[in-house]
């Protein structure tokens, strides 16, 4: 189980006898905690500032559970004032800067209090996240939250250091490849910065469309990023080349409330083995 990565998080597994709870304490609290209209400019930023600081508290105690992201959920619907807004950016990007598993809840609040408010989210503030994240988690690949990152630089045209670049350029993961491939075009990393031999390597093998980067091989070459000479030697991968398939859709890097955001953590999990 453990090769396929199916392995059970033990940190996130435990067996409890019942009654239980069926929400988690500080679920309900953070559910429970009023936020008032825009009609009260103060009280509101007042209420989402303490929130958050709640919320932050309540983190600290339950390290493995997802409080902030929950956090983040619980105001996606608001509608603020323009005296709270940057409270309310700044409250929700230290969120991801905190917990980088929030960053895709959290980018799609910003994209959406921001659009019914109309208001404008800083890239300065995206910036400093973005390279914080990268920096922290590309060199442990893990590339959930480096792509993320990319995603975010992508979708608000964030430009992001050389530093940023290096980094990415180290990992083996084909999305955050083909993320950063796609930063590199349109010039949101600076000029010479990305390196791409390793990506073009993998690319360029005679097996590659059979191996685990078959992705990164086909969907860079179908872009014009990278060369995949293989593909036209596959019948297959040949075919969905010729009628234009792709697995990278460039309409999803814009501002928008991504699908995997959506979900608001709290609640708890019941397996019943009887």
């Amino acid at each position: 189980m453990a090769s396929f990565e199916l392995s059970l998080n033990q940190k996130k597994t435990r067996i409890v006898d019942l009654p239980f709870r069926l929400d988690s304490t500080w679920a309900i609290e953070l559910k429970g905690s009023p936020i008032r209209g825009r009609e009260h400019p103060v009280g509101q930023r007042n209420d989402i500032v303490g929130l958050f600081s709640r919320a932050f508290d309540l983190a600290t105690a339950h390290s493995e559970e997802s409080v902030l992201r929950y956090a983040v959920a619980r105001v996606q619907g608001l509608d603020v004032d323009t005296s709270g807004w940057r409270s309310f950016h700044n409250c929700v990007l230290s969120a991801a800067a905190a917990d980088p598993s929030t960053l895709p809840v959290a980018l799609g609040t910003l994209h959406r209090v921001a659009s019914r408010g109309a208001h404008l989210v800083p890239k300065a503030p995206l910036e400093e996240v973005f390279e914080s994240v990268i920096a922290r988690h590309a060199a442990l690949a893990q590339g959930s939250e480096v792509a993320w990152a990319l995603w975010g630089a992508l979708a608000w045209s964030v430009p992001l250091s050389t530093n940023a670049a290096r980094l990415v350029s180290g990992m083996e993961d084909d999305v955050v490849a083909l993320l950063a491939l796609d930063l590199d075009a349109e010039g949101l990393f600076p000029k010479g910065a990305l390196n791409k031999n390793d990506w073009a390597a993998l690319a360029a093998e005679p097996d590659a469309l059979a191996g685990k980067h078959w992705l990164l091989a086909y969907e860079a070459n179908q872009q014009g990023w990278l060369s995949a000479a293989s593909i036209a030697k596959n019948r297959e991968f040949s075919a969905m080349s010729t009628a234009q398939v792709s697995f990278y859709d460039k309409k999803k890097r814009k501002p928008l409330f991504p699908d995997a955001g959506r979900a608001q953590p709290g609640g708890t999990l019941w397996w019943n083995y009887a």
